[in-house]
């Protein structure tokens, strides 16, 4: 794993670590209100909003680490080619490559044939990519952006579902091993990408 990788899995975990610290102040706050722990896995929804909150740090960890590498691939790729042709087309397109997650991994595809899309580990994390909007800009719950097409709003709303995720209306519900799963979860996506990268550097 490169150096940046690393430095990238560290931060993620030091957030996960974070959440673990409110994590069991919410189960002494709930054993002090009930005199018992509380049997249901799932949080309620302040609760729920506060972990996503959590999982959203750890989803821009995973942001920053990719557009980042994607960046620096793409162009360690125009500067090996030393084409004055490559170079031009790609200072007229750098300043958008990571402008968003579509035009990042589109830049992967179309200057080193590498589709991020089919790593194995994209399906979570595009799940979790939409999870952290729905903290970012809706409060923990989706936006009117994400219902904007309703069709695609459902098969949104089916993929977090599998992920063991919850609804109360637009209200996304989490539960407690949530942020410790989805911090390896990214870990896991950001050494896929390291490797993938890597690979496709030294080929």
């Amino acid at each position: 794993m490169s150096e940046a990788a690393e430095r990238s899995c560290r931060a993620i975990m030091g957030v996960c670590a974070d959440w673990e610290t409110v994590a069991r102040e919410i189960d002494r706050r709930d054993f002090m209100e009930s005199n018992l722990l509380n049997d249901s896995d799932r949080l309620g929804i302040p609760e729920s909003a506060q972990s996503l909150s959590y999982l959203a740090r750890i989803v821009a960890h995973g942001e920053s680490f990719t557009f980042a590498r994607i960046r620096e691939t793409v162009e360690a790729h125009v500067a090996r080619v030393g084409s004055p042709m490559l170079t031009q087309l790609y200072d007229g397109k750098k300043n958008a490559l990571d402008s968003t997650w579509d035009n990042a991994l589109n830049a992967l595809r179309d200057w080193l044939s590498v589709d991020l899309r089919k790593a194995s580990s994209w399906p979570h994390m595009k799940s979790l990519i939409e999870l952290r909007n729905a903290s970012a800009h809706g409060g923990g719950g989706f936006t009117e952006r994400q219902r904007k097409n309703p069709q695609q709003f459902e098969k949104m709303r089916k993929e977090i579902s599998t992920l063991g995720y919850e609804f109360q209306s637009f209200r996304i519900i989490t539960f407690r091993g949530a942020v410790r799963r989805e911090a390896r979860a990214v870990s896991a996506f950001v050494q896929e990408i390291d490797d993938l990268t890597r690979s496709t550097a030294l080929s």
